[in-house]
């Protein structure tokens, strides 16, 4: 990886024109349309910023960052939507319902399913399919397919987890490319 920038340099950026070892793919392991191409825009021993561009058809990784993340993206034309995923928080993901205080009927299934591999393992298969139909609905309902840019800011350590379904979980530290 190439040194890092100091703190006291003032940066501005075109992510195009980035030497190669300051950009990548992300998710080519990863099965089916995960790949999308990084920049590390700015990293140095306070913040790691990355530019991430995903083309339509393209799907994001489940991940979390240890310490956070401020990402910053945008849809299409300039339309930003700024969250925050805090410690620890595994994303992209749909927010599962608040379980009742009975538990609920997910609650239900997992401890029925309890020290049954084969049902765990179906109810993972119909948890990723819905995922995965909920995502290509979401696609479907936006007015124009268009390219996705996301600016993700990490803290130290910059520490990520990976997660995939087929692999099982990775954990990087620092900037991250396949």
């Amino acid at each position: 990886m190439a040194e890092p920038d100091s703190i006291r340099d003032a940066k501005a950026v075109d992510p195009y024109l980035l030497p190669a070892e300051r950009q990548g793919w992300r998710g080519l392991t990863v099965g089916g349309q995960h790949k999308r191409k990084a920049w590390t825009v700015l990293h140095n021993e306070q913040v790691l910023v990355t530019a991430l561009l995903l083309i339509p058809g393209e799907r994001t990784i489940r991940h979390s960052h240890e310490t956070g993340e401020l990402s910053i993206h945008y849809y299409g034309e300039l339309r930003p939507v700024v969250s925050w995923n805090p410690p620890g928080h595994v994303h992209p993901a749909l927010s599962a319902a608040p379980a009742s205080s009975a538990g609920g009927p997910a609650a239900e299934l997992a401890a029925a399913a309890a020290g049954n591999a084969a049902i765990v393992a179906i109810l993972q298969t119909l948890v990723d399919e819905q995922t995965r139909l909920r995502e290509r609905l979401d696609e479907l309902t936006r007015s124009h397919p268009a390219p996705f840019v996301i600016i993700d800011v990490l803290f130290p350590p910059f520490k990520t987890t990976i997660e995939d379904a087929a692999a099982g979980s990775k954990t990087v530290v620092g900037q991250w490319w396949d």
